[in-house]
């Protein structure tokens, strides 16, 4: 759904739902009548499409009867076909109608059915609210998550149904295929010129329920979002492997999305980004940038990630390093000369580390660590802590920069030592996460109380 004018976006909208239709097909010679039975896709107040076991000349006029999901009354009106197409098999084609005769009461009805199942005005309350995430439920209220913390809407609840039609309204046919065989979706709309959503729809004890992640898709500078300069001195690194890490909702694809805009604006570079799926869209300026979309444009970060090798890249940002063979690439691909710039769910350097190698096999992790001392240039790991003016959060990061000591104590699988190393580095102007939130603190952006809680949360998995 690409749409920037919410007056258009309205009026085009239309419900995704499954009901019968009873069809008084309209012989144009004889006005003769011949009934059918068709099921509906959708509907809006202009029209409805639905499908049917046969081909229909455009034009035909059709009396048409049927009964909307949850309102006990029956709607009669009068319709003309204007498209059709194959919708599946010989047998099976889509008809698209619009209402030629429609009672003002039945119009009302529709209308009642598309404002009660209008996502667009949901996705417009969570931008209104500035909430990162809507949170689609069965049988419950939406919720979302601002600043933070999660707090029910004032909404009606959502029936089972609702929630899966509400969802289905903006997925493609095909995705609608692959969600019903694999029980997990992941995909993103635009929704107008400032705003992405990143959707993942999943099933939750056989209900469909969805997270809807708000992006903006203004790319934030280093300076934007306060990061520390020497991201800045990774960024223009020729080769190695460079973990952006934190936990899930901490910011990791914007510092990402950051990276590769200073980049792009000061290499001549071809950069190709793998996502699941695209959240940032760049505009080539010195460098030419391809985004490949896992599950449209690919199979998988590990297929991907090796087709990638073979595609003159400078640079590659791995959307997710999720399994061995992804992780395996991303660091021959280190090693092979090219930067490579990945995201890792992990809640601190150590960890991010420790379990990046615990992926393989035990007997592995010593030659593992070995090459991972090898090609890594640095590990950036950032939390998003709530503003003491609750005005949204900001973040605090971790710097690691690989250096020779850095690099020995991979190798040795001494991780305890980091923290030490990295407070000890001053010339390499690493950073520890105490620092950054002590600053914080200092510039009165965030209060102690919120500062201690972070610091604890950050240092507990520290072994």
């Amino acid at each position: 759904m690409i749409a920037f004018n919410i007056h258009e976006r309205r009026k085009a909208y239309r419900v995704y739902y499954d009901f019968i239709v009873n069809c008084e097909i309209i012989n144009p010679k004889d006005s003769s009548l011949r009934n059918k039975t068709a099921l509906a896709r959708d509907i809006n107040s202009e029209g409805i499409y639905f499908e049917i076991d046969e081909s229909l000349t455009l034009g035909t006029a059709i009396n048409v009867s049927f009964q909307l999901p949850q309102i006990n009354s029956s709607i009669q009106a009068t319709v003309k076909v204007v498209k059709v197409e194959i919708a599946g098999g010989e047998s099976k084609f889509g008809i698209g109608a619009i209402f030629t005769k429609l009672e003002d009461r039945d119009s009302g009805l529709i209308k009642q059915l598309m404002e009660r199942l209008n996502i667009n005005r949901l996705l417009e309350l969570i931008i209104k609210k500035e909430g990162s995430d809507l949170h689609l439920l069965a049988e419950r209220v939406p919720y979302i998550r601002k600043y933070g913390e999660i707090e029910p809407l004032d909404w009606p609840k959502l029936s089972a149904p609702d929630v899966k039609y509400l969802l289905y309204t903006i997925m493609t046919k095909q995705q609608i295929k692959n969600f019903e065989r694999d029980k997990e979706l992941d995909f993103a709309i635009q929704y107008d010129m400032l705003n992405r959503f990143r959707i993942n729809v999943h099933q939750q004890k056989g209900f469909t329920e969805a997270t809807l992640r708000l992006i903006n898709t203004k790319i934030s500078s280093f300076e934007d979002l306060s990061i520390p300069k020497v991201v800045e001195d990774l960024a223009n690194i020729r080769d190695g492997l460079i973990i952006i890490a934190g936990p899930t909702g901490s910011g990791k694809t914007t510092t990402i999305a950051a990276i590769v805009d200073f980049i792009n604006h000061k290499r001549k570079a071809v950069i190709i980004t793998l996502e699941r799926p695209i959240e940032y869209v760049y505009s080539d300026e010195k460098s030419i940038i391809k985004q490949r979309e896992v599950g449209i444009d690919t199979y998988s970060f590990s297929s991907a990630l090796k087709s990638t090798l073979r595609q003159d890249p400078n640079v590659i940002v791995v959307g997710e390093l999720d399994d061995i063979e992804t992780i395996r690439t991303a660091i021959i691909a280190a090693e092979a000369g090219h930067l490579v710039i990945a995201s890792f769910h992990a809640p601190n350097t150590i960890q991010a580390i420790d379990r990046l190698v615990s992926i393989f096999p035990f007997d592995a992790r010593k030659h593992i660590l070995s090459q991972l001392s090898h090609c890594l240039r640095g590990i950036i790991t950032q939390i998003l802590i709530p503003r003491c003016d609750r005005k949204g959060r900001v973040l605090a990061t971790e710097v690691l920069v690989a250096t020779d000591s850095v690099k020995r104590i991979i190798r040795n699988d001494e991780l305890i030592q980091i923290p030490t190393s990295i407070q000890t580095a001053g010339a390499y102007r690493m950073q520890r996460m105490s620092e950054s939130i002590k600053k914080l603190v200092d510039q009165q952006v965030i209060d102690p109380q919120t500062a201690d809680f972070y610091s604890e949360e950050f240092t507990k998995y520290v072994r």
